[in-house]
């Protein structure tokens, strides 16, 4: 059995992928086995052929390419078609757009869950390529919460920061109630045992599904700036409406299986 694993999803993420894979390489612990696993979602541009190229290269982190057995499947059915082929204590789930800035951005999350049995997903603290915090912790959805992201940015301020944590300390660790599927680890087993993601999630709020699953289960989810990565961020889900549809299906199936709530 490896020490951690690795999941990353990807659909013609060319632009990004093989910066994620050599950022990984480069900056894994050394004290830590790993194999990382990466699933295609059918990509038509690029990012087999980068995909490969990393897979075919030597060294102590192995890559293996998973190809979607169920074509476009979505984000959280395709991280799924990884778990039959792990072997590991820890497995990490990623976006192709992280990049992995130092040892402590994985050994953190890794060390977190060795030493607390109560802590079931921790996430690390997230930075855009200018170094500024990206506050994607973040408490249960709500009606109101949902309804701030189409409102201009001055309204309802206050209620976005509460929603976010920023009445927190973001360079402190602290128990929050949803962690960010940009990157987020769990225990192997207990992934398994929730079954990964709600496949029904296309895209959209698998995390917060997770995130509640694993406390569920009676594990606390938790934020730890230990552990820093950069994510190159794109509010994808605002500047189309293809993409608004796929949202709201997917806050709809939230709110059905975890109960509405207003605030």
């Amino acid at each position: 059995m490896i020490d951690c694993s690795v999941g990353i999803v990807t659909y013609n993420s060319a632009r990004t992928i093989a910066s994620t894979l050599s950022a990984l390489r480069q900056h894994w612990p050394p004290e830590l086995s790993g194999h990382v696993y990466v699933v295609d979602n059918g990509s038509t541009d690029e990012t087999l052929a980068l995909v490969e190229q990393a897979a075919a290269q030597d060294g102590p982190l192995p890559v293996t390419l998973i190809h979607s057995a169920q074509g476009n499947c979505g984000y959280g059915a395709a991280h799924n078609q990884a778990l039959p082929h792990l072997d590991s204590r820890i497995h990490v789930l990623m976006n192709p757009d992280i990049n992995i800035l130092n040892p402590d951005s994985v050994r953190a999350l890794v060390q977190r869950l060795d030493r607390e049995p109560q802590t079931g997903l921790v996430m690390p603290k997230i930075v855009d390529p200018d170094g500024q915090v990206q506050h994607l912790a973040r408490r249960d959805l709500t009606i109101l919460d949902l309804g701030l992201r189409y409102l201009p940015g001055r309204l309802l301020a206050r209620r976005e920061r509460y929603h976010t944590y920023q009445d927190h300390d973001y360079d402190q660790p602290f128990a929050i109630e949803f962690a960010s599927g940009c990157l987020m680890a769990l225990r192997t087993a207990d992934c398994r045992a929730i079954g990964g993601f709600d496949p029904r999630y296309f895209l959209y709020a698998e995390d917060a599904d997770l995130s509640r699953a694993v406390r569920a289960r009676g594990l606390a989810v938790f934020y730890d700036p230990a552990a820093v990565v950069e994510h190159a961020w794109s509010r994808g889900s605002y500047r189309s409406f293809k993409m608004f549809r796929i949202h709201f299906h997917s806050l709809w199936l939230y709110f059905r299986k975890w109960g509405f709530k207003l605030a």
